[in-house]
């Protein structure tokens, strides 16, 4: 009986450091859950917490709202840059069939041609038109001019282009419905001055002038300008006839 009743006394002893240990883990346990920092949305009511987060959704969607105008920006000025290569391009071909027709004016190195009647009173072959310059003398120096390698060309500022023409009027030319009279100067860029007095017919020109005392003189100019066609280009061409 002594060694039973000293065991329960051993028990009964070990009761109370188990209910320390508990109570101690019990104390962790309460200790940890505060440490977790706590959430303030989740102090406030459902109905603020909804607004705070209609509130960032909308932050985030104004930011999304930006950069999409970003991208808009930037495709809108990749489409006006290609626009305005295209444009250009399309303005470049244009400057240069205007050129072709004679429709712009040009600048640049070639010759200058001036043709003008003799200072004589009597021609030695005792024809009067041999001191004289036609018509025909005009368009030989024009059509020179062109195998020359001539880019444009006018007389007295009249420019030539290919529905022009030089005709004989009286004493006087007729060119793009316009008269003139002598002298004639005749300006022609890029002109080649050795091709242009190779020529058969310029060749001629001043064999005349050296018997008829006509004035044909050739100069060559760096600047040489010709004005733009100011008249309407309407080429006429014939048709075939029908039965």
């Amino acid at each position: 009986m002594a060694r039973f009743g000293g065991r329960r006394q051993r028990v009964r002893s070990g009761r109370p450091a188990l209910v320390v240990a508990f109570f101690l883990l019990g104390l962790l346990a309460v200790v940890a859950v505060r440490s977790i920092p706590a959430d303030p949305d989740a102090r406030l009511p459902q109905r603020f917490r909804l607004v705070g987060l209609i509130h960032r959704e909308q932050q985030n969607a104004a930011a999304l709202r930006r950069e999409a105008d970003l991208l808009r920006a930037d495709i809108e000025a990749s489409r006006r840059d290609a626009a305005t290569r295209a444009s250009r391009g399309t303005e470049d071909q244009l400057a240069g069939l205007s050129t072709l027709a004679g429709l712009a004016p040009m600048a640049g190195a070639g010759l200058r041609v001036t043709l003008d009647d003799s200072s004589l009173r009597q021609s030695p072959t005792g024809n009067i038109n041999d001191l004289v310059i036609h018509s025909q003398d005009v368009q030989a120096v024009v059509n020179a001019l062109w195998r020359a390698g001539a880019e444009a060309i006018a007389v007295n500022d009249e420019r030539v282009v290919g529905t022009s023409a030089v005709l004989c009027v009286g004493n006087t030319l007729l060119i793009n419905g316009t008269v003139h009279s002598p002298p004639y100067r005749v300006s022609a860029i890029g002109a080649v001055s050795d091709r242009f007095e190779a020529d058969r017919l310029v060749q001629r020109l001043h064999d005349d002038a050296d018997s008829f005392g006509l004035r044909f003189s050739v100069s060559r100019d760096g600047d040489v300008r010709v004005p733009a066609f100011a008249g309407v280009v309407a080429p006429r061409y014939a048709e075939p006839v029908t039965p």
